[in-house]
């Protein structure tokens, strides 16, 4: 059985984050910070972590994706992946600026984990500098090496284009994707900035959509995924490329599958909001059933709607009698 939300959207994953923002080891210029205020007894535990996953699991959700913070920074993260594997999940991957992958990539895979996302927002060191805060671009370039020769596949090459940066960049890391053995090893994936700082946001947001047309024509084949809508390009060389578009797309958003889950245990329906949060961490350690834990994560489900709806269809949902299982 799968939730489906007042918008018809089923949710079939979990994008769940393992510590907070200011637990990062990283301080790129861009962070949305989310989860600034958190601390390390307001983190989930790994069983806490798993006990909500299996509740989960029972409603259809099949996939998650953990992330930060950094969540590789997390000393129990083989115990999470156990849990969360024996929970029934098909696919879990994981979204990580690279800590510790050099030295944990293969017990990562073996305990669990399917495929990586990597940030790596420029290839030049000064530059890499600039945007993360912390020079390691070298060990970055390390992590990305173990994690396509331990067989997290595909590992995809995250990098937020900045405009004045960072934009030139990106036949360079299509080169970079090739010399790794391009798809399916890895993919190149481009994400557009967030609008979360208005000055920031204006001197540095880039149109994708000049990048995506370029890639668009050289294209041999064209995929679209279930998720956000989103279109894979695949190129002559064997290369992948991908553009994650939130800002102003409401086909992102009603292509969204995904129940968002906070380091201190709270399910958050949008990543743009910040005002509809639901607690469960709080019920669990209160003795909660797991009923009363699906209860919540109803009310969550109940809470999703697309932060950018179709213009013309911005007031369309169905009654809240009519949110079903499928």
């Amino acid at each position: 059985m799968v939730l489906l939300d007042r918008y018809g959207r089923p949710v079939r994953g979990a994008r769940i984050s393992l510590n907070s923002s200011n637990l990062c080891n990283f301080n790129c210029v861009f962070c949305h910070k989310e989860g600034l205020s958190g601390n390390e007894r307001s983190l989930m535990t790994a069983d806490e972590i798993g006990r909500v996953v299996r509740i989960l699991h029972k409603f259809g959700v099949r996939y998650v994706k953990l992330t930060g913070g950094e969540p590789l920074l997390r000393h129990d993260i083989i115990e999470i992946l156990d849990n969360i594997k024996s929970a029934g999940i098909e696919e879990i991957s994981m979204t990580t600026n690279g800590t510790r992958l050099v030295e944990l990539a293969v017990d990562l895979k073996s305990h669990g984990l399917d495929r990586v996302n990597i940030s790596i927002h420029s290839l030049k060191r000064g530059r890499y500098l600039l945007i993360t805060g912390v020079d390691k671009r070298d060990y970055t370039l390390k992590a990305i090496e173990a994690a396509v020769d331990a067989g997290l596949k595909p590992v995809k090459l995250n990098m937020v284009l900045l405009r004045g940066i960072n934009t030139d960049e990106v036949d360079e890391l299509i080169d970079y994707s090739y010399s790794l053995g391009g798809y399916p090893k890895t993919i190149v994936q481009f994400i557009e900035l967030l609008n979360v700082d208005s000055s920031f946001y204006r001197a540095y947001h880039y149109d994708l959509g000049i990048v995506e047309s370029a890639i668009k024509e050289r294209a041999v084949k064209v995929r679209y995924r279930k998720l956000h809508n989103r279109p894979v390009y695949f190129l002559s060389n064997g290369v992948a490329v991908e553009f994650v578009k939130p800002m102003h797309n409401h086909a992102f958003c009603m292509g969204n599958d995904r129940i968002r889950i906070t380091y201190d245990g709270k399910f958050k329906p949008c990543l743009m909001r910040s005002d509809n949060y639901v607690d469960f961490l709080g019920l669990m350690r209160s003795g909660a059933s797991d009923a009363e834990i699906a209860r919540a994560y109803f009310k969550a489900i109940l809470n999703r709607e697309p932060y950018y709806k179709e213009p013309g269809r911005e007031g369309e949902a169905v009654p809240v009698s009519d949110v079903c299982i499928i």
